[in-house]
């Protein structure tokens, strides 16, 4: 960890700041990093000078000057011999809401008298000395309101202070917890939070903050009545509570002096008052002052009023069974399964096993499904198994066999990787059932399965069958044919069809109460699939990411992170952000079970982004510990660790081995896999052997086969435009070198430089990739002030403006853009600006 807490973000801010003529005032609540950013904003300027306010130096007149003034004021005007004794030209004020009378008079006639730019600080809300509040009021300085740090800006601080990734769910709780404060987000990093894994940053919990941070919210809490301690109790205990609900359990007098305080907020929610801490942090800091026996009290009490109720909303349930648990008090099993099936849609993977467990003492049947499906999303397979074994030999009705033995052999299937056992399990749940939703489901089910393991014609006879035993009673059926149905057009490469199939059954899934993860999982693994066919890159991503935010706030479901990792990921790197898919897959592996059917799919795309990246080594690593941890049941996690093998080959420069291994591989891979395949073949310079082979639907397998099919150098570089214009960068620039060599080999000089210079422009957009095709591409040898030249053509300056910037001649511009345009083979500003973007 960096040894100073890196600064990062406040660009817009710390611009401002800097370009300000008389100063600014920046205003923001405690700890958002008021003080930082000034410090950071003035760090290289000469002559700074800073006063830091404090409530003991403002007992005194001019007491926060103290360090600036001689030790014996004059006679005369002492607020004249204090500024001039002042000889900064930069003063920075810190808490000036806490400068006595004087000072602040002092700091507002800086100002107005205009010497010195004054730079002050105070807290948002808190009441400040006139003559501060005057600074902005008479617009003498401007007022500057800082807000929390962005995900995104404490993202980046996070990384820069451990020098390495942070995972996202990490990322997200923190900041969270923090609030955006930067104060808040060091203390939690410095309580050890987080650990790193595999060069990953994971959150390993539980929430833990320092006793400086502690003692920091204590004071900020400060002094409480007794009537607004248990308000601020129940909170941290019960948050958000509706006012009423509040009322009924505490004093609203309390509430409302806790509101003034701005201790609590209270927000409109439909048609309810919400009543929250105004801090996360704060309920950390109350829950430690309570002593266990308070604390069940409280927890009796928050159940009892919320059952009294009626537990009209969704998560009430989850909240009165955790209570109960937490209080030591009985729970009804039924509450408790409920809830537990409410933790595990939000992927709270550890709530929902304790709830399930604990109500395994009378919860029969039930209780054992609940707890053997949350140890199959835990990835805790041998134990899910061994307790939907002893479930599959109780009595049970048609539905629950069904249900069992679905769920049973998905774990087999998914978790285990023991195909025959799971496919044998489905055959005799489907015979041991009479109803017929309970018998379509399970074939249904199998239809899956055997598309998965590529076979694709069973697959479909199955879902066909399935289909026409007799029209669908039972929703979920309905749900799962459909996301069935589009996996099988998917992965048969009819990518238009499958993605219309997609939103009619998204339309089912969004009216359903409860999320389904793993069916929107699937369904969002056909979309990612159709998108990519069809080199709809923004829809594929699209569909990536709301792959992964299945992992839920709670971070558990590693499955999510894996696979959608994953295919983000593979768009990365079709976008040419080698380095970012790279950065993407190391965050997704380091969720990986021990062994498991997803490691194929993340640690080939891993393997792959090394190997393009030229690190030969890392790339065997990973396709090592694939074939270590993999299970290799079908196409859709074996075909990326061989695609990822024939690119390493590539990288140690066994062109011919990686041609020859990706025509192999073409004929075992699934429809929706081979055009990539087979445009690897072109793209590694043996377009004849595949040129009349690439087939299928949409534009992009299209663009493939022109690739493949192009003659000339001009067709080349249209591929490569079109190729640019979806946004595969990569393969743009591996045509644009293409078409270089082959205007070249007709001894068209000038157009193969304009190629070459192109594909060396788009492949520095591909963050160091380094596959054949790019290899021996030349950097166009432009002297420094030729590319000065260069930049202020396409920035769209005329020659003469130009020559008035660098104080030059007009011809010598004329004559520096010439030699430009020969060296790299333009001829006009307009492609200047395209090649140097």
């Amino acid at each position: 960890m960096a040894r100073s807490w890196p600064f990062a973000g406040r660009a817009a801010q710390l611009t401002e700041i800097r370009s300000a003529v008389r100063g600014v005032v920046v205003v923001g609540p405690p700890g958002v990093g008021k003080s930082r950013l000034v410090a950071q904003a003035v760090h290289e300027a000469e002559g700074v000078a800073w006063v830091r306010a404090t409530a003991a130096a403002a007992e005194l007149p001019l007491g926060a000057f103290a360090a600036l003034l001689p030790s014996t004021p004059p006679a005369g005007n002492p607020l004249g011999w204090a500024a001039d004794a002042v000889r900064a030209p930069v003063l920075v004020v810190d808490d000036a809401h806490l400068l006595d009378a004087a000072s602040a008079a002092l700091v507002h006639h800086l100002v107005t008298r205009g010497r010195t730019k004054v730079i002050a600080t105070l807290r948002t809300e808190t009441p400040a000395p006139d003559a501060v509040q005057a600074l902005w009021k008479d617009d003498l300085l401007p007022r500057m309101e800082l807000g929390p740090l962005t995900a995104q800006e404490s993202a980046a601080i996070l990384e820069r202070a451990l020098g390495g990734g942070v995972e996202r769910s990490a990322v997200t709780r923190l900041w969270q917890a923090s609030r955006g404060n930067a104060l808040y987000l060091r203390e939690l990093v410095l309580s050890g939070v987080l650990a790193e894994v595999g060069g990953v940053w994971r959150w390993r919990g539980p929430l833990a903050i320092t006793p400086s941070l502690r003692d920091t919210i204590a004071g900020r809490i400060g002094d409480l009545t007794p009537d607004e301690r248990e308000v601020l109790e129940f909170l941290a205990y019960g948050e958000p509570l509706g006012a009423d609900l509040l009322s009924a359990l505490a004093a609203s007098a309390a509430v409302e002096r806790l509101e003034d305080r701005q201790l609590v907020t209270v927000d409109v929610e439909g048609r309810r008052l919400q009543v929250r801490l105004a801090h996360p942090l704060y309920g950390e800091v109350i829950r430690r002052g309570c002593g266990t026996l308070r604390a069940r009290k409280l927890l009796r009490r928050l159940a009892d009023t919320v059952t009294e109720t009626g537990l009209r909303r969704r998560e009430d349930v989850l909240r009165v069974a955790v209570w109960r648990l937490d209080s030591g008090a009985a729970a009804d099993p039924a509450l408790l399964l409920a809830a537990c099936d409410r933790a595990r849609m939000v992927r709270d993977l550890d709530l929902a096993e304790r709830l399930a467990r604990a109500a395994a003492a009378g919860g029969g049947l039930p209780a054992a499904m609940a707890l053997g499906t949350v140890l199959f999303y835990a990835d805790r397979y041998t134990e899910s198994e061994e307790v939907f074994a002893a479930a599959w030999k109780l009595e049970m009705d048609d539905n629950s066999r069904t249900n069992c033995g679905v769920s049973r052999a998905f774990n087999l299937f998914w978790g285990l990787g023991q195909v025959e056992r799971a496919m044998a399990l489905i055959e005799e749940s489907e015979r041991s059932v009479t109803l017929l939703h309970a018998r379509q489901g399970a074939r249904g089910t199998r239809a899956s399965l055997e598309a998965f393991t590529g076979d694709l014609d069973r697959a479909t006879a199955t879902l066909r069958s399935a289909m026409t035993m007799g029209p669908f009673t039972e929703p979920r059926n309905v749900r799962a044919f459909g996301t069935t149905e589009a996996t099988l057009l998917a992965v048969k490469g009819s990518a238009a069809e499958s993605l219309r199939v997609v939103a009619r059954t998204e339309a089912v899934l969004d009216s359903v109460p409860h999320a389904l993860p793993s069916l929107r999982a699937a369904l969002l693994e056909a979309a990612t699939q159709a998108a990519l066919h069809l080199g709809d890159l923004d829809e594929a991503e699209r569909y990536a990411d709301q792959g992964r935010g299945l992992d839920g706030e709670f971070g558990a479901w590693a499955r999510a992170v894996v696979e959608f990792g994953a295919h983000k990921a593979r768009v990365l790197r079709l976008r040419g952000r080698v380095a970012d898919a790279l950065a993407a897959c190391r965050e997704a592996a380091v969720r990986l079970p021990p062994r498991g059917v997803w490691a194929g799919l993340c640690l080939g795309e891993l393997a792959q982004a090394h190997a393009l990246l030229g690190e030969v080594a890392a790339a065997e690593e990973a396709l090592a510990r694939a074939e270590a941890i993999g299970l290799p049941i079908g196409p859709p996690v074996v075909v990326p660790v061989e695609h990822a093998r024939l690119w390493t080959l590539a990288a140690r420069g066994d062109v011919a081995g990686a041609v020859a291994a990706a025509l192999d591989l073409a004929e075992r891979a699934l429809p929706v896999q081979v055009p990539f395949l087979l445009h690897d073949v072109v793209r590694l310079g043996r377009p004849s052997l595949v040129a009349a082979r690439i087939t299928g639907e949409g534009p992009l397998v299209a663009l493939f086969a022109r690739h493949a099919a192009a003659t000339t150098g001009a067709e080349l570089d249209a591929v490569s435009l079109e190729f640019e214009r979806l946004g595969l960068i990569l393969y743009a620039a591996e045509a644009a070198a293409h078409a270089a060599r082959r205007h070249r080999d007709k001894g068209m000089t000038r157009t193969a430089r304009a190629a070459q210079t192109r594909a060396w422009a788009l492949s520095r957009r591909c963050q160091g990739a380094r596959t054949p095709a790019l290899l021996d591409l030349d950097v166009p040898d432009l002297t420094p002030r030729q590319r000065e030249v260069a930049l202020l053509a396409a920035q769209g300056l005329t020659n003469r403006e130009i020559a008035e910037r660098l104080v030059v001649s007009i011809r010598t511009v004329a004559n520096t853009l010439y030699a430009v345009y020969e060296k790299t083979g333009v001829s006009d500003r307009t492609a200047l600006t395209d090649l140097l973007g």
